[in-house]
């Protein structure tokens, strides 16, 4: 059966929307992933951790940083100390936030991805790390309706674009490895140099 063109644009939309998106903001991505990274590097290098976290589709984004953290981007070098948080998916399990107050510590960094929806645990788990006085990290939508109102100018906002859950998962993941890159990046210098 031949496609119509209408049934060969419908998927080619989503694309170009978010090829569309990341090009129009790839400036002010780069330059909160940098500092972003430099969050990072600095906590880790003055003995500190980063403790990745999400709801939902976010979780997965959250391991990923944290392995990418731990293991790297394909260069050797010392593991760093992340750890990705397990949110609470029945009743009796440790929420985020209580968490975060057994392990986290000021100087810290809490590395959060928000997909811009309720996410009730993370959001309260974000206000314990201001109280931990960690440095907040969030990768969320551009509204940044649910973080958004929890950072202080000490922490670091990426900005994700679009407004779809899908679109904003696509673009952290992408952002998310240009991060680890620029964490990798910084402590062991630029491959090109």
């Amino acid at each position: 059966m031949a496609d119509t063109p209408f049934q060969a644009q419908f998927p080619q939309q989503p694309l170009l929307e978010t090829a569309d998106w990341l090009y129009q903001s790839s400036e002010r991505l780069t330059s909160q992933i940098h500092y972003a990274a430099q969050a990072i590097v600095h906590s880790v290098t003055s003995g500190g951790r980063v403790f990745c976290a999400g709801e939902a589709e976010a979780h997965t984004l959250a391991r990923q940083a944290a392995a990418l953290l731990l293991h790297g981007t394909g260069r050797e070098r010392p593991p760093l100390a992340a750890h990705c948080l397990t949110p609470a998916l029945a009743a009796g399990e440790a929420t985020l936030g209580q968490q975060l107050r057994a392990w986290g510590h000021p100087g810290d960094v809490w590395l959060v991805f928000s997909m811009e929806r309720e996410e009730r645990d993370l959001k309260a788990a974000t206000a314990t790390a201001r109280e931990l006085d960690m440095t907040l990290v969030v990768f969320s939508g551009e509204a940044a309706q649910t973080l958004g109102p929890l950072l202080r100018d000490t922490d670091v906002w990426v900005p994700l674009p679009g407004a779809r859950a899908a679109i904003l998962f696509a673009t952290a993941w992408l952002a998310l490895d240009g991060l680890c890159h620029a964490v990798d990046a910084t402590l062991l210098g630029d491959t090109a140099a």
